[in-house]
């Protein structure tokens, strides 16, 4: 069982359970003995099957709520009963999220809009209700990426969402601490999720080429390092030694991360049948 800084959450909430990093941590946190309370547009049946039987305890539940994040209403409603069904909450964590990538002069208004929505805004929604349901030392957490933190080739919109959601997260730390809650930020590299999978068959090679310098995480090694930043109460969780290494030299040395940034753009371009103008 892993060592929590003040107790084991009771009652999680959290968004984004039904796959990836979201079901990752939902399984995690039920394997801790937590009760978790899921929200998400889709739950698949086999999916909720494994979620129930991964409880412990017999005191334990979890529960689906559908909600679209980008809905504040909706989100308001459906946290209302969750808190009614099964306890306020000690740990909530804002795992949705959408990753649509593109040269900027080629990604429409549309999808650039959609992601923000989702991204920034759901990330927002999901704020907003549950820290009317948070418990006495609570802990929200947002789910942003490096992304947040340095911007990489097509990616405009995941960027400009997660950095941000970087920014969201900054702000309520220094807020909700003068209320007893913590807040935290997981900035991880590329993780093998659905999310990835879909980058990869529709996205650049180039951008593929730049994102694998930190490396490539599997769902289960992301859990087990945001889950101990999480049980630390740390406010920037970043999974991968690599990925961290990054993170440290875009927040404290800008210029020279950006300059490996354009030395690997311009051999990933060449490599890939194109030329980066001086």
């Amino acid at each position: 069982m892993t060592k929590w800084k003040y107790r084991r959450p009771r009652v999680a909430y959290l968004s984004g359970g039904g796959s990836g990093i979201g079901l990752g941590i939902a399984l995690a946190l039920l394997n801790e003995g937590t009760s978790v309370a899921i929200f998400d547009l889709l739950l698949a049946d086999d999916v909720y099957q494994r979620l129930r039987q991964a409880c412990t305890a017999p005191d334990q539940s979890v529960a689906w709520y559908p909600v679209d994040v980008t809905d504040p209403l909706a989100m308001d409603a459906v946290m209302a009963q969750a808190q009614t069904r099964q306890g306020s909450a000690d740990l909530a964590f804002n795992c949705a999220g959408l990753m649509r990538n593109g040269v900027f002069t080629e990604l429409s208004f549309e999808t650039f809009t959609q992601v923000i929505n989702v991204n920034l805004i759901g990330s927002r929604n999901f704020a907003a209700s549950a820290l009317k349901y948070l418990s006495s030392q609570g802990h929200l957490v947002f789910m942003a990426s490096l992304a947040g933190i340095v911007g990489s080739y097509t990616q405009s919109a995941y960027a400009a969402s997660k950095f941000g959601v970087v920014g969201l997260a900054e702000v309520l730390r220094a807020e909700q601490k003068l209320c007893g809650i913590d807040v935290s930020v997981v900035c991880p590299g590329e993780i093998q999720t659905p999310l990835l999978d879909y980058e990869r068959q529709h996205g650049s090679p180039v951008t593929r080429s730049l994102n694998a310098v930190a490396g490539v995480l599997t769902v289960d090694q992301a859990v087990t390092a945001i889950l101990r930043g999480i049980q630390r109460r740390q406010f920037m969780i970043t999974p991968g030694f690599k990925a961290r290494v990054i993170r440290a030299l875009a927040r404290k040395c800008t210029s020279l991360q950006r300059w490996i940034v354009d030395r690997n753009l311009a051999k990933s371009l060449r490599g890939n049948g194109a030329v980066l103008n001086d």
